[in-house]
């Protein structure tokens, strides 16, 4: 998986970027058929308030999700983002809607 990451006005160091790939490779191996999977992470400081608003967008196939998420830490809010992501990969399998899935 390709993971691209970009913080504008926010400093980011290599221990930063690679521990949200740490926290993406669960999309990975989810989506382990899948040859070319790319994520683009953009991480930016909220307004107003301290904390980190974080927008995922990941293309796989003919597939392109886009989840959103604020926390008080950078790699917290990627973590939800990307269980909202999981969310929606689910979604669109065979099973089912996840909801429905939850109660089987």
């Amino acid at each position: 998986m390709e993971v691209r990451v970009s913080a504008p006005g926010n400093v980011m160091g290599r221990q930063d970027v690679e521990g949200i790939e740490q926290d993406l490779a669960k999309i990975d191996r989810r989506l382990n058929k899948y040859k070319l999977v790319t994520a683009n992470v953009r991480v930016t400081p909220t307004q107003g308030v301290p904390g980190f608003h974080v927008v995922l967008e990941l293309s796989y196939g003919r597939h392109h999700l886009q989840a959103k998420a604020e926390a008080q830490e950078a790699r917290r809010a990627v973590r939800e983002a990307r269980e909202d992501v999981l969310r929606q990969i689910n979604d669109r399998s065979r099973r089912g809607h996840s909801s429905f899935v939850k109660h089987l």
